[in-house]
């Protein structure tokens, strides 16, 4: 007995062989070759969802690199204002 991957992987493999922009039907395709039956709405969800993570990813290191150059810059050290006059 051999280890086959699930679906949603074998899907991803597929969309990253043949591209993120490839139709639905081209990964349907692609994986009966394989002997691998998917239909057309998962290949779809599949990818949304995967394209939706990797924006979510890129959203939050973009926070952290945010906090991390604020942290990183000195502030400007405050001094009391001098008198331009004298008394």
């Amino acid at each position: 007995m051999s280890h086959r991957p699930s679906k949603r992987r074998a899907i991803q493999n597929a969309l990253g062989q043949l591209g993120w922009q490839a139709r639905s039907k081209d990964v349907v395709a692609l994986l009966a070759d394989y002997g691998i039956e998917v239909s057309e709405g998962l290949v779809s969800r599949v990818k949304v969802e995967s394209l939706k993570k990797s924006d979510e990813s890129k959203m939050r290191q973009a926070r952290i690199d945010q906090k991390a150059r604020q942290r990183r810059t000195k502030g400007v050290r405050k001094l009391p204002q001098r008198r331009t006059y004298w008394r």
